[in-house]
């Protein structure tokens, strides 16, 4: 073979594994970021679960990226003593306009959270029209409090 086809191959291949270096640590990122926002849903929670008032479970779900690989990211379910379930479900970092998407989910209701790039801030995110952007609002405590009222008031 020619030294210029080994000279090509040679920098798709340097490329390549560049490429894989930054999509790893782009994955753990995003896998620190969901453990960071299952923590802390946890922490505000437990108190309540120590009430017996809802069990809260962690399990990690397999997500497929083409970007970034197949890799395994937290979930919570939380259940309620009225067997309401509700889901925090990790769904995929390369999200237009956020870095990471984490749906919540229990039968009907779904609303969306978004991780803002280049930081740990999260906000809640909800399509109220077939097009055009979400509405969005912080997600904090105080918020994720009166999300769970209104989610259990129902």
């Amino acid at each position: 073979m020619s030294k210029l086809l080994e000279e090509i191959l040679e920098r798709k291949r340097k490329r390549l594994a560049e490429s894989e270096f930054e999509h790893v640590a782009v994955r753990q990122e995003w896998i620190s970021n969901c453990e960071k926002l299952m923590s802390r849903i946890t922490e505000w929670l437990k108190p309540l679960e120590g009430e017996n008032y809802l069990e809260i479970q962690l399990e990690y779900v397999p997500i497929r990226e083409a970007l970034i690989g197949d890799y395994e990211a937290p979930a919570l379910q939380l259940v309620f003593l009225d067997s309401l379930i509700l889901n925090f479900k990790p769904v995929g970092y390369f999200v237009i306009g956020s870095q990471g998407r984490v749906d919540v989910v229990s039968g009907g209701t779904r609303l969306a959270m978004l991780i803002h790039k280049g930081d740990d801030k999260w906000d809640f995110a909800r399509r109220e029209e077939m097009y055009g952007k979400p509405r969005t609002w912080p997600f904090n405590r105080v918020t994720f409090e009166a999300f769970l009222a209104d989610f259990l008031d129902e």
